[in-house]
């Protein structure tokens, strides 16, 4: 049954875009709001990016719209035709990668860039900023490589 993983998919995908609107919205671009002050922990910044992970490859995003539109597509396919002799935790990590690549490309597509907003980190020493379509994309990650370990 694909209902519930299609189900978060969707839900984990308006996370995504809403909480992107409410930041272009409300913020600065290239503003920050720190949120756990102590060590700068944690902080909500606009930032954009139109590399891929770690902003590698920055001005790029025609390339990496192209690119995640065939790999989503091929990933879509493939889960329809595989949905009954997969585990379910399997569905659940494929319709992450789902759900986390269309959010981003949403953001290319619409936008000309991703936009990132969760930033961590102790001082001087960050995390690059990320998304909840970014955080979909490695949940996703650690869940296909929790199925590998179980099989």
């Amino acid at each position: 049954m694909m209902k519930k993983p299609l189900l978060i998919a969707a839900a984990i995908f308006a996370a995504d875009q809403i909480s992107k609107f409410l930041i272009d919205f409300f913020l600065v671009y290239a503003s920050t709001i720190p949120i756990i002050k102590p060590l700068h922990f944690f902080n909500i910044v606009y930032s954009g990016n139109t590399g891929i992970a770690f902003s590698a490859f920055q001005n790029n995003n025609l390339i990496f719209i192209f690119i995640v539109l065939v790999f989503l597509c091929i990933v879509a396919f493939w889960l329809y035709r595989n949905a009954k002799k997969i585990t379910a935790l399997q569905k659940y990590a494929f319709c992450f990668v789902l759900a986390g690549g269309a959010g981003n490309l949403t953001d290319r597509i619409f936008r000309g860039w991703v936009i990132d907003f969760l930033d961590f980190g102790i001082n001087g020493l960050r995390w690059p900023a990320f998304n909840i379509a970014d955080s979909a994309v490695c949940i996703a990650m650690g869940l296909i490589v929790l199925s590998l370990v179980r099989d």
